[in-house]
């Protein structure tokens, strides 16, 4: 039982390493493809299996629990909920595929080296479980123990709360062990990759050279945007060779669409300012007079700021009140206040002053007893002892079968709360004591006598009732302004009109090109989930009805659906708008590579518009920052890597401008070159680009369909 307890005791856990593990198998962009998407009974297509609702629900429960375990939480925010759905479904789609294309070839992993990798203990996932030893790292043994004590429990022989921990716990393990093994497949299936990559010593020589060698570079350059788009002639040809060249990044592994959307958010009005200040004008008389609960009164109130039984300094109190605390004396109400800032409005009654401190340093020893005369006996007779002279508090403690160390609270880690009660009680009795004092506190259960051993900085304290009320809203508003969008789009019914007349009548229109049902939100505006289903689901052109969106339907919300891009490679007219900027500067190049053709750098250097940079540490591997134009070359490095030094290049296409450049002061990394290190790293590269391009390949065969948008 003392194992149990200590696995208990290890309190939350971080599931970042779950999701690392799960997710190690998305290499590159290929994995951004693998989002939510639904339907009506089913989720998705993987490999043309059909994944229902069901199905997605019942491992989306699993990962939910496993998430509450492992964090020791019992909710998951919107923001986490839905990356958790991703998650689950990347995790199937990822699971489905690869146990497919092992099953095809006969690789598979046994329970035994399930077992091997739990008795080694170092697998990542097993590092932040509980089941650990006194240093903290995975303990075999200590799994054992649990599973044997969980095999023979049940809800009779434990109490309903230890059961659920317990069974919580249980369920956490069978997913890691789950984990294990998927993770065991993967490994396998990557390692046949890189076995069959093989490299040889000039290949490594090259590599480690491309790594360690870099060079200054002067480089003269001439920004694309020099030329004004309207003197660039685009012609269909120009078009056709920028297309074909970046087809492969135009394919589609999902529907996409481009959307407008009107994101209008609902404001309070003066009218709502003036509704609110009345009602604090009424607050405030009720506050200069006696009330008897000040916390069930700031409830009712309405308050945003909740009352402390803790008295707070300054520095803890809201800023606007702070700074009026010199206006109003002991017993006086100040207020109502405005506050632009906030958009909101303040009162608040000075209660009493107080005295404490910025951080106590205390001890404390904890009385238990039968009865409450016996425990107020004992802990009288260890304030007397503690109060003598050369008194040893700790060793006071040990002969009651404890420790009393001593430690640190600060002001700030307790005063922001809303404290009462007991809690409230403790901390207004050290605020009161000296360094030195010893005193008693009763609480639920027993005593707590306490030892203030040290104490530091001594502030004035003040008891507040603050009344904060943020101005909010009315149903009037909110009318006015739903009937004013809504004579809008009953005029404007097509995502062209709202492209012609949105900004004439005072609506901001938005544009989201290729908007994927996997972003769960539209424009990041909460809520809006209904909006998406609808923009997944209507045709080119189509207006939406308004959807009242926002955590406090504080949002309206207007989708037009402008174009529809199918799965699968994109057209040339599909994409234009995607590649006309790089056709402009495809043109700009080919108009202004003629001026650094054939010339010196001197030469260079008198062209008009010229920029002249001298780029540090140009290395073959990463990209260059060219400070004049502000934006990163990547073929800088690998231009000059095989020029002599000073030796001048032939005009060169960047992504931003089109340069000529040569190698001044060339040096090297200090590195020594080890064939077999080189290598082992070229191969390791070799087979994660592989594997990403491999997996990519195989989600592209497995035809996978993801339509979960239609249910979660």
């Amino acid at each position: 039982m003392a194992t149990l307890q200590k696995i208990r005791s290890k309190g939350p856990l971080l599931l970042i390493v779950i999701g690392l593990a799960m997710l190690a198998f998305i290499l590159g962009d290929a994995w951004k493809i693998i989002r939510p998407n639904q339907g009506i009974q089913y989720v998705g297509t993987i490999a043309g299996e059909d994944i229902t609702a069901m199905d997605f629900q019942d491992e989306l429960e699993v990962y939910t629990d496993v998430v509450k375990f492992a964090n020791q939480i019992s909710d998951l925010t919107e923001e986490d909920q839905n990356s958790l759905k991703d998650e689950v479904w990347a995790t199937m789609v990822r699971n489905r595929i690869l146990e497919s294309e092992a099953k095809a070839i006969g690789l598979t992993v046994t329970d035994a080296e399930v077992r091997d990798v739990i008795e080694r203990g170092n697998d990542q996932l097993l590092s932040r479980t509980p089941f650990s030893n006194a240093d903290g790292s995975f303990d075999a043994d200590v799994l054992k123990t649990f599973l044997a004590f969980y095999n023979e429990i049940d809800d009779e022989t434990v109490s309903a709360d230890e059961y659920a921990y317990y069974k919580s716990m249980y369920n956490y393990w069978l997913f890691i062990e789950k984990s294990i093994k998927s993770n065991l497949l993967y490994a396998k299936y990557s390692a046949l990759v890189e076995g069959a990559i093989t490299t040889n010593p000039i290949a490594a020589k090259n590599a480690f050279e491309n790594r360690i060698m870099r060079t200054d570079v002067l480089m003269a350059s001439l920004p694309y945007t020099m030329i004004p788009d309207a003197d660039a002639k685009v012609t269909t040809s120009d078009l056709k060779k920028v297309y074909n060249e970046a087809k492969p990044a135009l394919y589609n592994y999902s529907e996409n669409r481009d959307i407008v959307y009107i994101d209008y958010e609902i404001l309070p009005t003066q009218a709502d300012r003036d509704a609110l200040l009345e009602e604090m004008n009424e607050i405030v008389d009720q506050m200069e007079s006696d009330i008897d609960d000040y916390a069930a009164f700031m409830r009712r109130a309405g308050s945003v700021v909740s009352f402390s039984e803790v008295a707070r300094s300054a520095k803890n109190l809201p800023e606007d009140v702070a700074e009026r605390l010199d206006s109003v004396k002991v017993g006086g109400v100040f207020g109502p206040f405005y506050n632009a800032y906030e958009d909101s409005y303040t009162a608040f009654k000075y209660i009493s002053d107080a005295k404490g401190y910025d951080s106590i340093q205390y001890a404390m020893i904890q009385v238990v007893m039968d009865n409450d005369e016996d425990a107020e006996k004992r802990a009288d007779s260890i304030m007397t002892a503690a109060r003598k002279r050369g008194a040893d508090f700790n060793a006071l403690a040990e002969k009651y079968g404890q420790a009393a160390p001593e430690q640190w609270i600060g002001a700030d880690s307790y005063e922001p709360a809303a404290l009462n009660g007991e809690n409230a009680l403790f901390l207004n009795t050290m605020n009161d004591m000296k360094k030195g004092d010893v005193a008693k506190v009763n609480v639920q259960g027993g005593i707590l006598v306490i030892k203030v051993t040290d104490v530091k900085t001594p502030l004035k304290k003040y008891n507040l009732a603050i009344v904060k009320r943020p101005v909010e809203f009315s149903e009037e508003t909110s009318n006015a302004a739903y009937n004013r969008l809504s004579a809008f789009l009953s005029q404007n019914t097509t995502v062209e009109d709202l492209r012609q007349n949105a900004e004439d009548s005072d609506f901001r229109l938005l544009y989201y090109p290729g908007f994927e049902n996997y972003n769960h939100t539209i424009g990041g505006v909460a809520k809006s989930r209904e909006a998406l289903r609808w923009a997944f689901e209507a045709q080119e052109g189509e207006v939406s009805r308004i959807y009242e969106v926002g955590n406090a339907n504080d949002h309206l919300l207007a989708v037009g659906v402008e174009k529809i891009h199918p799965r699968g490679t994109r057209s040339i007219e599909d994409a234009t708008a995607t590649l006309s900027l790089k056709t402009l500067n495809s043109k700009k190049f080919d108009m202004l590579k003629g001026q650094l053709a054939g010339k010196s750098l001197d030469e260079v250097k008198a062209i008009d518009g010229i920029r002249i940079d001298t780029v540090k540490f140009v290395n073959f591997n990463n990209d260059a920052f060219i400070s004049s134009i502000y934006a990163n070359e990547a073929i800088v490095g690998p231009s000059v890597f095989n020029l002599e030094q000073n030796e001048l290049t032939v005009p060169m296409k960047g992504e931003n401008c089109v340069f000529v450049a040569e190698k001044i002061s060339p040096d090297s990394y200090s590195a020594e070159f080890n064939v077999e290190t080189e290598s082992l790293r070229t191969r390791s590269m070799a087979s994660s680009r592989i594997m990403s391009a491999l997996i990519e390949e195989l989600y592209y065969q497995a035809k996978v369909v993801d339509i979960r948008y239609k249910i979660f």
